[in-house]
């Protein structure tokens, strides 16, 4: 097979997949839209994904595009990531929030030692939720492993989730340079009956994500389940030219990319419905009897549309920028993240724009408890608003590469 190659029984991938192989998902996420779509106001109720959706995205197959091949995964790079998670966007926002994050959390649970990822993958991909924002735990020396008591909140997916990992401080670590005395930052790997979930996801938009809040006391986990930021996060995975192309995707730029799909493919979904209607409803108070005969609401339309698709361009630009670094062994320059993160940050600010002219085109029923325009509202208002995509913060780290001033942040 063209760009994989066997080094020490363990299958190793030098690219991303073939295009023909994400047209192939978009094509199955699009047969069991209808099944989405009906799902999607059980799960806004309900305040997460009902089960149906699950399986509907399981016969879809997009819960494995992260995995490695070895495991028998896609082991896909961003743009498949965002691809996909734009089409079922399309029919359920949240219900490709959690694709996102399931996805990513594999992408992150691929930098861990081959011993663990044998154990997490010893029956094939699986779904993961993360939280990799704060440091909300602790994990203590014991023994030939590590005590871990923490809480993380807005664990997006978290109830489908068969395995999870949590950001922590690491006390005493063995790997902290001799001179260091605070605390190093980690990770920890947690099966899912190891954690428990608390009630705690009450938001306007994307409500069926069921982030809710995963929580340990006092739990013992083998050395190798608990690494450092450095080791997860850092550049030594994408400079290695053994690793597996999965291994080699940038952790902070990937999840910011693909995070902006639910809220893209959100966006379309809105433009679709306010076309589709716009030649049965009038506008109240005028004398217009389709909103189609107002040349305002039409060059309006059309603007919205370069809205959306500007923001695509942005991130596909962002997604295909990644994977290609990913097929070398030279980390992308910061200057250039940093760029990408603005580029990502403008996406969700137009994206908000657009729902939000589409709201005032379509009227008031855009409110109504029961509207797919309203749905879409919400959960686009509340997804660009994730801490890694917000657009002032990206804009401040592009103008941050563009001065030469110091970045604000380095999670790029």
């Amino acid at each position: 097979m063209t760009g994989v190659t066997a080094t020490h029984q363990r299958l190793t991938v030098t690219q991303a997949p073939v295009p023909d192989a994400t047209a192939e998902l978009i094509e199955r996420v699009h047969q069991v839209g209808s099944r989405l779509r009906e799902q999607a106001v059980i799960a806004d109720r309900e305040r997460d994904l009902p089960l149906a959706s699950v399986e509907a995205l399981e016969q879809a197959d997009v819960w494995r595009i992260s995995a490695l091949k070895r495991y028998g995964g896609y082991e896909g790079g961003a743009r498949m990531l965002l691809d996909v998670a734009r089409t079922v966007a399309y029919y359920d926002p949240a219900a490709a929030w959690c694709v996102v994050i399931s996805n990513g959390s594999v992408m992150l649970a691929n930098r861990f030692g081959d011993a663990v990822l044998d154990e997490v993958f010893a029956n094939g991909p699986i779904r993961a939720a993360s939280i990799f924002a704060q440091p909300q735990g602790t994990a203590t020396p014991d023994g030939d492993g590590w005590r871990i008591t923490g809480k993380w909140p807005f664990a997006s997916n978290s109830s489908h989730a068969e395995w999870a990992l949590g950001i922590l401080f690491i006390q005493n670590s063995e790997a902290a340079p001799a001179n260091q005395t605070a605390p190093q930052v980690g990770f920890v790997l947690m099966h899912r009956s190891e954690y428990t979930l608390e009630d705690t996801w009450f938001t306007i938009g994307m409500r069926g994500s069921g982030s809710n809040t995963m929580a340990t006391e006092n739990l013992w986990v083998p050395r190798d389940r608990v690494i450092t930021f450095e080791q997860l996060m850092g550049p030594a995975m994408e400079q290695d030219g053994s690793a597996t192309f999965g291994r080699r995707l940038t952790p902070h730029l990937t999840m910011s990319t693909t995070i902006q799909a639910p809220s893209l493919g959100a966006a379309y979904a809105a433009l679709d419905h306010v076309v589709e209607l716009s030649d049965k409803r009038g506008i109240t108070y005028t004398h217009y009897k389709r909103q189609i005969d107002s040349g305002a609401f039409v060059q309006n339309l059309g603007m919205v549309s370069a809205k959306v698709d500007g923001a695509r361009l942005l991130l596909e630009r962002a997604a295909d920028a990644i994977d290609a670094a990913a097929c070398g062994v030279v980390p992308m320059p910061l200057e250039y993240r940093a760029a990408h993160r603005g580029g990502i940050g403008h996406a969700g600010h137009e994206l908000v724009d657009a729902v939000n002219d589409l709201c005032w085109l379509h009227g008031t029923a855009a409110f109504a408890q029961s509207s797919l325009l309203g749905r879409m509202w919400r959960d686009i208002n509340t997804g660009t608003r994730h801490a890694s995509i917000t657009a002032p913060m990206g804009y401040e780290l592009h103008g941050n590469a563009l001065t030469g001033t110091p970045y604000i942040s380095l999670k790029l």
